[in-house]
């Protein structure tokens, strides 16, 4: 049995809306991961889904554009969400949790030796702090002094 070409067009067109779906909610799942590392205020994460849409739409559009000369059809819809509901049922999950575990465990490790730094020095910088609050203080004393006796002084004039 031989299948007619445009059939096999639409075919392609179809797994090009199921792969372009798929890439579009693993996009959203960085922004995701990109979330929980980095808490967003409110009007922040309304913003960057509002970005996220508009470039899905781009997006969506130049794979018509490329595969469909750009006519929207049931089945091109059909097919983008087919490919994000299959992702996010079978690999989004794990796709966050274990981005976000891997980070978590990265970042951790990278910032250690600059706690121990810190750590090291808030001994030394600490007393240092101490001892430039208390020249500061002297210094202000005698400022005050000074003021005060130019003061008297231009007062007498």
């Amino acid at each position: 049995m031989k299948v007619s070409p445009e059939i096999l067009k639409e075919a392609d067109v179809l797994m090009a809306s199921f792969f372009t779906g798929m890439i579009l909610l693993f996009v959203y799942d960085l922004l995701r991961i990109i979330r929980r590392l980095v808490s967003h205020k409110s009007w922040v994460t309304g913003a960057e889904d509002l970005l996220f849409w508009i470039g899905s739409a781009v997006a969506l559009f130049a794979m018509l554009y490329r595969e469909n000369s750009g006519y929207i059809r049931g089945f091109v819809i059909g097919g983008v969400v087919a490919g994000m509901v299959f992702y996010n049922l079978l690999l989004s999950r794990w796709v966050v949790k274990g981005s976000v575990f891997l980070l978590e465990k990265i970042l951790f490790l990278v910032s250690r030796p600059m706690v121990w730094t810190a750590r090291l020095l808030k001994g030394p910088l600490g007393r240092l702090k101490k001892m430039l609050k208390k020249v500061l203080r002297f210094w202000k004393k005698q400022l005050k002094k000074l003021w005060k006796a130019v003061r008297i002084g231009l007062c007498k004039l």
